[in-house]
């Protein structure tokens, strides 16, 4: 505070004073109880932050608690003064206290800010947390972490602390511990939020990456609360689907592709949320929008190993639900359907339904060797696509022709010890017949 200037006394002419009414020893005058303005609510900033710096400002705080005047006494980088002056002026104060009576007072508020952007008041904190405050401006996260861990023991309700001890744990990378710190807290302050939100999506990715779907989601939807984002978007819808929870899935798949879209985001992160919407869209019976958005994004990246695998699984699905149907023709029209869409599963595929065809009572080898031939139409030297050829040309008793595959079969089987045993099984049997 300023001194207030002590006007010269006129010079008083002494009457008789009574001794009742001088003060005694025990009814002595006492010093003027004093309690500087609090911080209630920091304000948030409109103006964009700069850099990493501090700022002291000294704010004067009316008997009202409203903020008058405010000056820039300390910056270490002016391009965070607009903030800092705006984050000072709408702020609200507890107004400083003499013999519990409000009084005009002054405020000296220090703004912190971190790479993050999270703006810390170090003026609001005990002495204590203080402390812990300044390690953290000093980027010593871990003497922090250990000052408000133990300063929490004795005092588990200071939100402020918990916040302070979320931020040093985000930044040593445990993110887990930072989030659970959040969440005890309540509700977060502006200034913290940007930092919550990497807590949060880190967190998300992490729970994602441990297949813990529900945590995923949990966490992820508590940073989208904080900010829109495309990645945790990303993160949720891929974490709903694999929890089989796919309206959702598809919901939050596609506000990330048009956030993208909007962002002008990557070819890559494009690609990503596309392969997740078509397993969405296959899996929640979408099979149509499914289907049209896997071949525009094989058209787009024909190296997509993932939509590959994605649609391997979905046909393979589709033959075995219509095979366990008793619908044996469905069960290799999936099959061939995935073998065009998915060149390079296209073997295995028709492979797979010679299988199919070859089973049952009364197989139609010529049909089954048609099937292996669209298999060898792509790769003539693969083993088992000569191996079914040749036992479809046995079973139609084309001897010559069935050994001919066989032999071709036998050369191509490398290390595959099982199927190299039924090829010579089936030549033995051959060569007995002839």
């Amino acid at each position: 505070m300023h001194a207030r200037m002590l006007r010269p006394l006129a010079a008083l002419a002494l009457g008789a004073i009574s001794i009742a009414s001088l003060p005694s020893a025990s009814r002595a005058q006492q010093p003027a109880r004093y309690k500087p303005p609090l911080l209630v609510a920091q304000g948030s900033p409109k103006a964009p932050i700069l850099g990493a710096g501090s700022v002291t400002l000294t704010i004067f705080v009316r008997k009202s608690g409203a903020p008058g005047a405010v000056k820039i006494a300390k910056s270490s980088n002016h391009g965070d003064d607009a903030a800092a002056l705006e984050i000072a002026k709408n702020s609200t104060f507890r107004p400083g206290l003499s013999d519990d009576r409000p009084v005009d007072a002054f405020y000296t508020m220090q703004l912190t800010f971190g790479p993050s952007a999270a703006v810390i008041d170090s003026g609001r904190y005990s002495s204590q947390v203080a402390r812990a405050n300044a390690l953290l401006r000093a980027n010593k996260f871990a003497a922090a972490r250990a000052a408000l861990q133990s300063y929490l023991a004795g005092h588990p309700r200071d939100r402020d602390a918990r916040m302070l001890l979320a931020v040093a744990d985000t930044y040593l990378n445990d993110v887990q511990a930072a989030v659970v710190e959040f969440d005890s807290a309540g509700p977060i302050p502006d200034r913290f939020k940007i930092i919550a939100f990497k807590a949060y999506s880190d967190a998300a990715v992490e729970s994602l990456e441990a297949k813990n779907s529900d945590r995923a989601i949990q966490l992820s939807t508590k940073a989208l609360a904080l900010q829109q984002n495309v990645n945790v978007l990303y993160v949720r819808g891929t974490a709903s689907a694999n929890a089989q929870h796919y309206a959702p899935a598809i919901d939050d798949l596609e506000r990330a592709k048009a956030l993208a879209a909007a962002e002008h985001a990557d070819s890559q992160t494009v690609n990503a949320i596309d392969a997740s919407l078509v397993d969405a869209y296959l899996s929640g019976g979408q099979i149509d929008r499914g289907i049209v958005l896997a071949a525009a994004l094989k058209r787009r990246d024909p190296s997509n190993t993932r939509i590959d695998e994605t649609l391997l699984a979905y046909y393979n699905q589709q033959s075995i639900a219509a095979l366990q149907a008793g619908k044996r023709d469905d069960a290799v029209a999936d099959l061939e359907n995935g073998a065009r869409m998915i060149p390079s599963h296209a073997v295995a595929l028709y492979v797979q339904a010679t299988n199919i065809l070859s089973g049952g009572l009364s197989p139609d080898w010529k049909r089954v060797k048609a099937e292996a031939d669209k298999a060898l139409a792509i790769n003539p030297n693969d083993a088992s696509s000569n191996y079914v050829a040749g036992i479809a040309l046995a079973n139609q008793n084309d001897v010559s022709g069935a050994i001919v595959y066989l032999q071709k079969a036998r050369a191509g089987s490398g290390s595959d010890a099982s199927l190299s045993a039924q090829i010579d099984s089936a030549l033995k049997s051959l060569g007995a017949r002839k």
